[in-house]
């Protein structure tokens, strides 16, 4: 299991860990890169994990986003292609960061 994790240059920290292979940097850096475009918003981010596994039939990349409010949202996406499985996982996270966006405004009134 590898494992590294971004100082805080960003506004929260982004650990992105592999399981039945190895890391490479541009494993690594397309994550973080990939993390670091995510529209803030709503719920405030404080940490993000990114879980990146390769089983035999498939890569699966797992998001945690751990956001203010005991806000924790997750998702995963198993494909073929590493890099797509990102992709995936982090649309499906952007989206219910939408849903989690639309149902805070609902509950306060706006």
């Amino acid at each position: 299991m590898s494992e590294n994790t971004v100082s805080e240059a960003t506004e929260f920290p982004i650990t992105v860990t592999a399981r039945h292979m190895d890391l490479t940097d541009s494993m690594r850096e397309y994550a973080e890169k990939r993390v670091r475009k995510m529209h803030y918003g709503y719920p405030r981010i404080v940490e993000v994990k990114v879980i990146l596994d390769q089983q035999p039939h498939g890569h699966i990349a797992e998001v945690i986003v751990f956001g203010a409010d005991n806000v924790t949202i997750e998702a995963d996406t198993e494909t073929q292609n590493l890099y797509e499985a990102i992709d995936l996982t982090m649309e499906k996270i952007e989206r219910q960061m939408r849903k989690e966006k639309t149902r805070m405004l609902k509950q306060h009134g706006h």
